[in-house]
């Protein structure tokens, strides 16, 4: 990859300046990550069922490097009360897919954006726009409405 991108064509194809230095991180080869804080469960489980703050937890479901499938994981293991179980939200309250969302108790929502990956609002502004505004309202996000049923 090191040769590849470090090209001149492919520098200039890519819009990178002759000068830039390439990080390469190596996926993890040679690389030990030792965890040093405690888990944040407990957290957020205190936060969901004895405090009034709302959260919301979002994930591009095709980020390679915090992907959804472990972030699904992790909010489903603070074992909250299910209100409202997985399913399509909307961007336009129809058919355009938004992503899926459940909802727990202590007002704790778990979102995916369909189709973005880990910068969410740059690869899906509409569909950021259409969640965070109405998290930030209070406003249930739209659900998915099949063909006939309006």
């Amino acid at each position: 990859m090191d040769v590849w991108v470090n090209q001149t064509a492919v520098r200039r194809a890519l819009h990178v300046p002759l000068g830039a230095h390439f990080y390469s991180f190596d996926n993890a080869e040679g690389f030990t990550y030792t965890m040093s804080e405690s888990s944040m469960l407990p957290f957020y489980k205190h936060v969901a069922l004895h405090t009034d703050v709302r959260v919301l937890i979002y994930n591009g479901d095709t980020d390679p490097g915090l992907n959804s499938i472990v972030a699904q994981n992790w909010t489903s293991a603070l074992e909250l009360e299910t209100k409202s179980a997985w399913r399509p939200w909307t961007v336009d309250g129809y058919q355009r897919m938004g992503g899926y969302v459940v909802e727990y108790e202590g007002d704790f929502s778990f979102l995916t954006i369909r189709g973005a990956g880990h910068m969410v609002p740059e690869y899906k502004p509409a569909a950021s726009f259409e969640f965070l505004q109405r998290w930030l309202r209070n406003e249930p996000f739209r659900p998915y409405a099949p063909p006939g049923s309006a």
